[in-house]
């Protein structure tokens, strides 16, 4: 009997190990679609009894295709606008008064500087490598074309069939109902409270940031905006590390008034939106700690990619339900 248990541990182990490997490129992927899966499922529950889960799920992609592609697309064209005049600007030193630049860093530290030749040769060095990576530009492509398409064979199929995917799982699991109870209700406590904090808290920070940019005369505002949206996943620094730099930039090229008014606008109205809406959607149902959160995001993009945004936070608060259940319901087991 040990021989065929031990057996049947190798064999799963092995296949497990097999299946992991041809998961593995594809991870990324998977992961966002299982947090796409995730908000979608309500819906696709209130949906299904009415139109059918085939009809529902496929009804709940397409929806979800042209509400976020439209407004995506839009923003994508507005941002590479502003990223291709970022560079013609940068290309040409009209975007950055460097003269006065160098003079105030010459009357401060006594030292000439020759920023037009420092970013002269930045930008040289880029077009090098972007021109150097063309031939990756195929294999990119293929790679995001096989990984959407998974995705979305994948979605429709967690839509579909999510009800007895869940009934498998509690068969499955070696824990008793109860307990699982408990577990999958913090889990999806805490999933929900992360994925909807760190979209909102993200978005509402970076669009209130990139609103005091345009006041403020910032060139290529929809740019920056973007880039603060990505960098507010990061709690407490988040949207600092541009509208902190672009006040400083006003002040040194005889804006001062402008920096004052950024500078006020990110601590009190930016800052706002950090310090209120993070803890009422994050912290006060995931009671998370704010450093779980900047460590799961961080870790969570050198582990999972750019789904660790997500997942590096979920998986830490997981973790932290997994351990509450294992405390509070050891001596059941």
């Amino acid at each position: 009997m040990d021989l065929q248990k031990g057996f049947l541990i190798s064999v799963t182990l092995s296949l497990l190990f097999i299946s992991l490997q041809m998961l593995e490129p594809f991870l990324g992927y998977l992961l966002g679609t299982v947090m796409v899966a995730f908000v979608l499922y309500p819906l696709q529950r209130r949906m299904a009894p009415r139109i059918g889960p085939r009809v529902s799920a496929f009804t709940l992609i397409i929806f979800t295709l042209l509400a976020a592609v439209i407004p995506l697309g839009l923003a994508v064209n507005a941002v590479v606008d502003d990223a291709r005049g970022l560079s013609d600007n940068l290309n040409g030193t009209d975007f950055i008064k460097t003269d006065e630049i160098e003079g105030q860093i010459s009357e401060l530290t006594g030292r000439e500087m020759d920023i037009d030749g420092e970013i002269d040769g930045f930008i040289s060095e880029l077009a090098s490598q972007a021109i150097g990576g063309a031939p990756q530009v195929i294999g990119i492509v293929t790679d995001l074309s096989i990984g959407l398409s998974i995705s979305f064979f994948v979605l429709f199929y967690m839509l579909k069939d999510g009800k007895d995917f869940k009934a498998w799982l509690k068969e499955t699991t070696p824990l008793p109902d109860h307990i699982q109870d408990k577990l999958y209700g913090k889990t999806y406590k805490t999933t929900w409270a992360v994925v909807k904090g760190h979209v909102l808290v993200a978005i509402a920070q970076g669009s209130m940031a990139g609103l005091g940019l345009m006041i403020a005369g910032i060139e290529s505002y929809a740019f920056w905006t973007f880039v603060m949206i990505l960098l507010a996943f990061i709690p407490m620094v988040g949207a600092f590390l541009v509208w902190g730099p672009a006040s400083l930039y006003l002040f040194v090229t005889g804006r001062p008034a402008q920096g004052v008014f950024l500078a006020i606008w990110g601590a009190v109205a930016v800052g706002f939106t950090d310090n209120f809406l993070r803890p009422i959607l994050v912290e006060r149902d995931a009671d998370l700690h704010p450093a779980i959160i900047l460590i799961g995001v961080i870790g969570g993009l050198y582990v999972f990619g750019s789904a660790g945004i997500f997942m590096g936070p979920i998986a830490l608060g997981v973790l932290k339900s997994v351990l509450e259940v294992f405390r509070n319901n050891y001596d059941e087991l």
